[in-house]
């Protein structure tokens, strides 16, 4: 199965020269100063990005059940959002501080100071990313990646990944990673994983999410539950170009109701989609997924 052969890409826009005048850039000016930046890209990117423009519209018509001006003009907002939070990635990157609050942080604490690993299954709501720029974990923690972005993306990533402790484990055709997952965990640190991404073969797990039925990949909620560890997920939203609120959820002990591996699968990603309506609920605006999620 070819790696480029999924419902969405998971590159990153722009090209090595526009990503280094980005850094260049932040190191002379805040971000506000920048902003302006977004406000020219979206509308090309709007206009050039059918599937994007249309999954995201769809999301607010369909899903959010605003009416049409509504959702267009979320639509817009939206894309707004997720420019600033992409802009505020090369901030950080840049040497710029953001000040973040915790919420439920006695949960990450009691993890990372007990014996054994846990597991965090992510998502593509908020600026995830960041959080793994800006807090330190008592543990060595290992986080699955596409590394098909450009190269200044990925030498920035791996770069705040390796001040911050944080050990790549890039997504392999082959499907090898799995056992760098699985070493991670037993090895008593963190594996951190993303639930809602579908890629084309991928097993597929149905849920309800904000009132319609949509597919996870089986694969990160299957080894969760095989590892038999807490699992956690984080939301890191934007407040302002300084300001982020991590949310921290728990959604496993480690133990489930059924003995049956794909039963508590179901059973982690149903609590794992409850936690992202609440999460919704709060941030509609931060919903990244920028094509026709529910039809995959």
């Amino acid at each position: 199965m070819s790696m480029q052969n999924r419902a969405w890409s998971g590159k990153s826009e722009g090209t090595t020269w526009m990503h280094r005048c980005l850094l260049k850039i932040f190191r002379l000016m805040p971000p506000p100063f920048v902003y302006p930046i977004v406000y020219c890209w979206i509308i090309v990117s709007i206009i050039i990005q059918k599937s994007g423009r249309r999954g995201i519209y769809h999301y607010w018509k369909d899903i959010q059940k605003h009416n049409t001006f509504s959702s267009v003009k979320n639509l817009y907002l939206s894309y707004l959002e997720f420019g600033k939070s992409v802009l505020d990635r090369f901030a950080v990157w840049a040497g710029r501080h953001i000040d973040i609050k915790i919420v439920n942080s006695e949960i990450l604490d009691n993890l990372t100071c007990k014996p054994g690993g846990f597991i965090i299954l992510n998502s593509h709501i908020g600026n995830q990313e960041l959080a793994g720029y800006t807090i330190k974990m008592t543990k060595e923690a290992y986080v699955l990646t596409f590394t098909g972005d450009a190269k200044t993306i990925n030498e920035n990533r791996n770069s705040k990944f390796e001040e911050m402790g944080l050990h790549i484990i890039p997504v392999k055709e082959d499907g090898s990673h799995i056992f760098e997952m699985h070493n991670a965990v037993i090895g008593g640190n963190i594996l951190s994983v993303h639930g809602d991404r579908m890629f084309y073969g991928d097993r597929q797990l149905k849920a309800s999410l904000l009132g319609r039925e949509a597919s996870f990949p089986e694969g990160p909620f299957r080894v969760a539950v095989a590892e038999q560890v807490p699992v956690i997920t984080l939301f890191m939203m934007r407040k302002n170009y300084r300001e982020y609120t991590l949310y921290v959820c728990q959604l496993s002990d480690g133990t489930y109701k059924s003995s049956n591996h794909k039963e508590q699968a179901k059973e982690l990603l149903d609590i794992y989609t409850k936690n992202i309506e609440h999460i919704l609920d709060k941030y509609p605006k931060q919903w990244f997924h920028f094509y026709e999620f529910w039809k995959q």
